[in-house]
């Protein structure tokens, strides 16, 4: 669904990596880094599939990479040691990184005028709730939940929890896998995408700079206000 004016909605659903924070090279590095004992060529395919799918899971990455680049079949526990791994390497360079641009601004609008944001991240749980304590981000959304939760699960559950229909929420993302989840759970997307990666159907509204969007009743106000100004 195409999104329609801000206002029309009550609750906003964010991806995290390459919408609020400017975090996916330092995702795709780590998982580079996590891979560099097995060469080079295993390596970039790693960084490779990353740039292309940066909002799936590492739950779901790691045993891909293992079994298809590899030939190795990783149990359970093993999958969880190699995502300790990641997280070690990852965690301090995303807590570095800055926020994209307009977040900021576009976090204070939204606490001013009282509609609740949530992230809904591929990032596991643990980790993500030390990245935006530590980014201090904690008091502008009111639910932080990750993998290996899927991300219609938890948009599901919030918005049952809250009482609010599909067609009050907006779900904005970066990847295929957060439009999918705003189609599995029939509400409106608005796609975050670079000059070299728009993965979206065509179609599908997206903004270069979230400011694009959520800025954009508040600017054309300031605009009236300044012309009115002048004519008086």
């Amino acid at each position: 669904m195409t999104p329609t004016s801000l206002s029309q909605y009550d609750c906003i659903f964010f991806d995290f990596d390459g919408v609020i924070a400017d975090s996916v090279d330092a995702k795709i590095t780590a998982f580079g880094a996590l891979y560099d004992e097995f060469g080079s060529e295993v390596r970039q395919a790693v960084e490779d599939y990353q740039r292309a799918v940066p909002g799936e899971t590492r739950f779901d990455k790691i045993p891909r990479f293992h079994r298809d680049l590899l030939n190795i079949n990783l149990t359970k526990e093993e999958v969880l040691h190699w995502c300790d791994k990641l997280s070690s390497i990852v965690l301090d360079e995303v807590v570095k990184t800055e926020l994209l641009p307009d977040v900021p601004e576009i976090l204070f609008m939204l606490t001013r005028r009282g509609i609740p944001a949530h992230i809904v991240s591929g990032t596991p749980h643990d980790e993500l709730q030390i990245i935006v304590d530590r980014k201090g981000l904690g008091p502008f959304f009111r639910t932080a939940r990750g993998a290996p939760e899927k991300k219609a699960s938890i948009v599901d559950d919030i918005m049952h929890t809250a009482g609010l229909g599909a067609d009050q929420c907006l779900f904005v993302g970066d990847a295929m896998t957060d439009y999918n989840c705003a189609v599995e759970c029939e509400m409106a997307f608005l796609g975050r995408v670079t000059p070299s990666m728009n993965p979206f159907p065509q179609g599908t509204r997206v903004v270069s700079q979230l400011g694009e969007y959520f800025l954009a009743e508040e600017t054309e106000q300031a605009r009236s206000q300044t012309t009115r100004s002048k004519a008086a």
